[in-house]
């Protein structure tokens, strides 16, 4: 099996090569299988990711979130050590250039994570098992391991990002669902 460093160097790469105009039509894809999904429907609290680079766009759907009047929580991270903190936004423009260049909140509106009723998870690839390899920090597997209830963890990516399997260690959580193009 392909290592984890191998595996990411390879589906970043392939992610990269899309042109903008197959990315917009990919992200308008995502964007309307989130929306009509029962995740999207039944939420109110919703825990996403602010996309980076060449990931699937998330503006877009935090913009309509917001519209559709959920609360919208994004990820502000602090340390290694302390993790991702979950911070409710109320207006997109509340995001500002972080740390690696990522849109991220003020800290001033931490948000309890038992108010959130569906993680929507970055990723670098999955597999129908429910495998996600992020980028290698951790971040996520510590934030969604911290959960004391059981919610919906739904990665979103590009078809392109699916894989056989994802080599898996016992710390790596696994998401519930993938919502892809195609």
């Amino acid at each position: 099996m392909e290592s984890k460093k191998d595996l990411r160097n390879r589906v970043i790469k392939l992610r990269d090569s899309l042109s903008l105009e197959e990315r917009k039509v990919y992200d308008e894809e995502i964007y309307k299988k989130v929306l009509e999904s029962d995740y999207y429907k039944n939420a109110q609290t919703i825990f996403v990711f602010v996309s980076y680079k060449t990931e699937v766009d998330t503006h877009a759907i935090i913009k309509k979130a917001l519209e559709d009047g959920k609360r919208i929580a994004v990820p502000k991270i602090k340390t290694k050590k302390e993790g991702i903190l979950p911070v409710e936004i109320k207006d997109f423009n509340e995001l500002s250039s972080g740390n690696y260049g990522i849109l991220e909140p003020k800290e001033d509106n931490i948000i309890n994570k038992e108010e959130i009723d569906l993680i929507l998870s970055p990723g670098v690839a999955f597999d129908k098992n429910g495998g996600r390899l992020g980028y290698g920090g951790g971040f996520y597997d510590k934030f969604i391991s911290s959960f004391i209830k059981k919610i919906p963890i739904v990665a979103i990516g590009y078809k392109l990002q699916l894989v056989d399997q994802v080599p898996m260690d016992e710390f790596d959580m696994r998401v519930s669902d993938i919502i892809t193009n195609g």
